[in-house]
């Protein structure tokens, strides 16, 4: 039976991510994807999305947008609650994340890892509507950690996505690997605690610090 439209799409879209997150945004063929999708006609996803920045974005935006919808609403409460602080700011960046990625089974989070290391993907994502509940975010912690020098900041603040997005594009691998790993719950607090770990940090250690660490560690 031939797919809808709407299946047809649905079906690139899964490809899409699932190609991009394990070869790379610019490496995974337009080609690939609609072979991947099951498609008879290898032109599928250009029909479909135009080109490959169509397809990022579509992509990219079809979880974002179920995910933002927490995350929009995680941003009304600390605007209600009047407490603007690092631990509720970094929850309303991951915590939509986690939940979305432990209770779907998707490739979404190692998608968006490979994007973090894309030029061209981060320049299609940051020209999105959907993409503005993260900069808010951001910019929140920019003003949360004035006090920091402003590359110091900048530096924690990337690191910080990196290592979050990262912490559950991995559990996602050990879930298809049918591999131990942490509950849901206990990813969300693990996230969230080396988050905001990562940004509050001191900005230097001690020699006596590093060498009881390597002590430690021998």
């Amino acid at each position: 039976m031939a797919r809808s439209g709407e299946e047809a799409r649905d079906a690139l879209l899964d490809a899409a991510e699932r190609l991009f997150a394990v070869q790379g945004v610019e490496t995974a063929s337009l080609r690939d994807i609609s072979i991947e999708a099951g498609q008879k006609n290898n032109s599928a996803a250009q029909y479909h999305f135009g080109d490959r920045a169509g397809l990022v974005a579509a992509v990219f935006t079809r979880r974002m947008d179920r995910i933002n919808e927490r995350r929009l609403r995680m941003i009304a409460d600390i605007d209600a609650s009047g407490s603007n602080d690092v631990v509720l700011v970094v929850s309303a960046l991951a915590v939509p994340l986690v939940d979305y990625v432990t209770s779907n089974n998707c490739w979404y989070a190692r998608f968006l890892l490979r994007t973090e290391f894309d030029h061209f993907a981060i320049t299609v994502k940051n020209a999105l509507p959907v993409s503005m509940p993260v900069k808010e975010l951001t910019n929140r912690l920019v003003e949360l950690l004035a006090d920091l020098p402003p590359k110091i900041r900048r530096n924690r603040i990337e690191q910080m996505m990196t290592h979050y997005i990262g912490a559950v594009a991995d559990w996602e691998w050990e879930r298809d690997r049918g591999a131990t790993r942490l509950t849901p719950a206990q990813l969300k607090q693990d996230v969230l605690a080396t988050s905001c770990a990562i940004l509050l940090a001191p900005t230097q250690v001690s020699s006596d610090s590093v060498t009881q660490g390597a002590h430690h560690d021998a």
